[in-house]
C-alpha cells in the first residue's frame, strides 16, 4: 500500500513537481489530499498540487520548510533538472554538507507526514496515550568502568490532567547464556517520583514516573533519569532508540573510553538490521575527545535511531 511519505519520495526525483509526467507519478494519497481527480488537466493538477504542498511546507520549521521546498522544487529558484543539484544548493544554503542536506529532507518529509496525519492511534500497555516526546536527549558515558546513560526527556501532554508517564528501556544481552543475572540500575534524577517499576521480560524494563503535578493539554515537562549497566555485566555495543510514540527530537552524545574499532550511525533502520549494520556511508569518526554527537528530528515510530560500535577487543 502506498503511503504519504512514499509518494513524496517518488515525487522529489528528477524535476520534482515540474516533471513532465507529474500526473502519472502522483499516488492516490497525494491526489486525495490535493483534491486532484481524473478530470483535472495537467495545468490544474500542477496548480492544486503546488498549492497543497506549499501550504504544507509553510507549517514546518524554517530549515525543514526550506528542505521540503528544495526537494520538491516548489519555487522557481529550486526548479533544477536533477535532485542532486537541488541538494547541493540546499547544502550551500544550510552551510552544511550534502549528506546533512539529504537528512534535512528526510526530516522534512517525516514532519510533513506528521502534519497531515490524523489523531494518534489508541495507546497500549507499552505505549500509553496522553503524551509525546518533544525532545529526548542522552549522554552515554563509556569512558568509566560502568557504562551509564544520562537521559533527559521533555514530554508534551495531549490530554488534561496527565499525572504519570512511562520510561521503557531494553538492555540486550551480549552472551547467549541466560542463567547469568541481567539487570539495569535505574535512578530518577529530577522532575518526578518513581511510582513503580517492573521487568516485563529478561531484558525489558519499565519505570512509571509520577509527575510533580498534573499537566494540562499541550503543557510540557522535563525530567531526567540515569540508567547504568551493573558491575560485571557486559554491555551490548550499541545505543538504539526505537520510538513507540511521536518524538520530535532525539539528541545523542556518546563519550568513548578506548577508541572503538568502528562506529556506525543508525538512522531510521528496522530493528533486525541494528546488531550488524556497517554501511560505509553510516560510519562516524569520534572527535579528538573520543565523542560523537548525533541528532534527529521527527522520528518515524517503530524505526531505530542511534549508534553501534565495535571495540578493539572484539576485533
Amino acid at each position: 500500500m502506498s503511503t504519504f511519505s512514499d509518494e513524496l519520495g517518488r515525487l522529489r526525483k528528477g524535476r520534482g513537481i515540474m516533471a513532465a509526467d507529474l500526473q502519472q507519478r502522483l499516488g492516490p494519497t497525494l491526489r486525495a489530499m490535493a483534491s486532484i481527480d481524473d478530470h483535472c488537466s495537467p495545468a490544474e493538477t500542477w496548480r492544486r498540487l503546488a498549492g497543497f504542498l506549499s501550504d504544507l511546507a509553510a507549517k514546518l520549521p524554517g530549515d525543514l520548510r526550506l528542505a521540503l521546498t528544495a526537494a520538491l522544487a516548489l519555487s522557481p529558484e529550486w526548479q533544477l533538472q536533477f535532485l542532486e543539484d537541488r541538494m547541493e544548493l540546499l547544502a550551500e544554503r544550510l552551510q552544511r554538507d550534502v549528506r546533512t542536506a539529504r537528512r534535512r529532507v528526510d526530516e522534512a518529509m517525516a514532519a510533513a507526514e506528521q502534519a497531515v496525519s490524523g489523531p494518534e492511534p489508541p495507546g497500549s500497555d507499552y505505549a500509553p496515550e496522553g503524551w509525546y516526546l518533544g525532545r529526548f536527549g542522552t549522554k552515554l558515558h563509556l569512558e568509566g568502568s560502568q557504562p551509564i546513560a544520562i537521559e533527559e526527556r521533555t514530554i508534551v501532554a495531549t490530554v488534561d490532567d496527565l499525572d504519570e508517564v512511562l520510561v521503557s528501556t531494553s538492555v540486550p544481552r551480549c552472551e547467549p547464556r541466560v542463567d547469568r543475572p541481567h539487570n539495569a540500575n535505574f535512578a530518577l534524577l529530577y522532575g518526578g517520583t518513581l511510582a513503580r517499576q517492573e521487568q516485563s521480560s529478561a531484558t525489558y524494563f519499565r519505570y512509571f514516573i509520577r509527575l510533580p503535578r498534573p499537566l494540562a493539554c499541550n503543557e510540557s515537562h522535563k525530567f531526567g533519569v540515569s540508567i547504568a549497566i551493573p558491575p560485571g555485566q557486559r554491555m551490548n555495543p550499541r545505543y538504539a532508540f526505537k520510538p513507540l510514540r511521536r518524538c520530535d527530537e532525539f539528541d545523542l552524545r556518546i563519550k568513548f573510553g578506548n577508541a572503538p574499532r568502528g562506529v556506525w550511525e543508525l538512522t531510521g533502520l528496522p530493528q533486525g538490521m541494528v546488531d550488524d549494520y556497517t554501511a560505509d556511508d553510516s560510519a562516524v569518526l569520534p572527535d579528538s575527545d573520543g565523542e560523537i554527537h548525533l541528532s534527529y528530528r521527527y522520528l518515524r515510530v517503530g524505526l531505530v535511531y542511534g549508534a553501534r560500535w565495535e571495540n578493539l577487543a572484539a576485533a
